[in-house]
């Protein structure tokens, strides 16, 4: 499962990139009455009234909704939650897109879509039960091309915890298959 923001980010860390912890953050949204407001009112809040960045935004948005508003780790501002997992596969970008392509279609049916000639080129599926799932690849590196899967609108921690042990599975036989 997904671990809370905190654990990732420590304190100092915080306070060096955005001028106050995880804690004084927590205080001044509470005082500004973001207890009753949605996901994209706390972050725009954090934009036009203390000057953050979209990026540290949304960070300290999603930690104040896990430590003040019972927001689980994974879940999405929608109630939703997501799982991805990213490994280098050898190859060049396309044939190692194309190889998960082939993975992913043969579990779940054909793709809704694909965009070949963008920076990070990727395939995207809607699923039978209302799930998305995509695959994207990024630029060759050293030891080959890292690929992500991310799979979105899953119900529950339990399934993107499934989601991501799948997600493991697909990326370990392309990289065999590789």
């Amino acid at each position: 499962m997904a671990r809370r923001l905190e654990e990732n980010m420590g304190p100092e860390a915080m306070a060096r990139a955005t001028g106050r912890t995880h804690d004084q953050w927590r205080v001044v949204l509470t005082e500004a009455g973001a207890m009753a407001w949605p996901h994209a009112e706390i972050a725009r809040h954090l934009v036009d009234v203390h000057g953050l960045d979209g990026w540290w935004a949304q960070g300290v948005t999603v930690d104040f909704e896990q430590a003040c508003k019972g927001r689980l780790p994974g879940q999405r501002a929608d109630g939703t939650f997501s799982a991805s997992k990213t490994a280098t596969i050898p190859g060049e970008p396309l044939d190692a897109l194309a190889l998960v392509a082939s993975i992913v279609t043969d579990r779940h049916g054909e793709p809704h879509g694909q965009n070949l000639t963008a920076s990070m080129p990727n395939v995207r599926w809607r699923l039978a039960d209302g799930t998305r799932l995509a695959a994207a690849v990024q630029g060759r590196n050293k030891s080959g091309v890292p690929v992500n899967l991310a799979w979105e609108k899953l119900p529950t921690a339990e399934a993107a915890t499934l989601a991501k042990a799948e997600l493991g599975d697909i990326l370990a036989e392309a990289r065999h298959g590789a």
